[in-house]
C-alpha cells in the first residue's frame, strides 16, 4: 500500500512539474507602441517609468516600439496609425497630441 501511495505522489509531482514547464513555454509576449509628442525631460521620464513598470510586471514579455513625433501632432497620427496597422497590444500616448491621435485611430486597442 505504501508503494502505491508513493507512486501516486511521484506521478502527481511529475505532472505538476510538466504543467509548470508548459505554462512557462506558453507565456505571451506583448507589443506596446509608444507615441511621444516631443522630446522633453518630463515626457521622457514618464515614458521610461512606464517601460520600467511593464518590464518589472512582465519580465521579458514586452517589446516596445518607441516613436517620437518631434513636436508635430500630425506625426502622432502617422505613428499611431502605424501601430494600429501592426496590431500592437497596447498604445501608450504621451502628451495630449499623441492621446488625441490614438483615440481617433482606434477603439479596439487599449490606450
Amino acid at each position: 500500500m505504501k508503494k502505491i501511495i508513493a507512486l501516486v505522489l511521484a506521478a502527481v509531482l511529475v505532472l505538476g512539474m510538466a504543467s509548470a514547464v508548459t505554462a512557462k513555454a506558453e507565456e505571451k509576449t506583448y507589443t506596446v507602441g509608444i507615441c511621444q509628442l516631443a522630446q522633453h525631460e518630463a515626457l521622457d521620464a514618464a515614458t521610461q517609468g512606464f517601460m520600467d513598470a511593464l518590464n518589472e510586471a512582465l519580465p521579458g514579455q514586452v517589446k516596445f516600439e518607441n516613436k517620437n513625433a518631434s513636436g508635430d501632432s500630425a506625426n502622432c497620427s502617422t505613428i499611431v496609425n502605424g501601430f494600429v496597422s501592426e496590431g500592437v497590444d497596447l498604445i501608450m500616448a504621451n502628451a495630449t497630441g499623441a492621446l488625441t491621435a490614438a483615440a481617433a485611430a482606434t477603439s479596439d486597442i487599449p490606450i
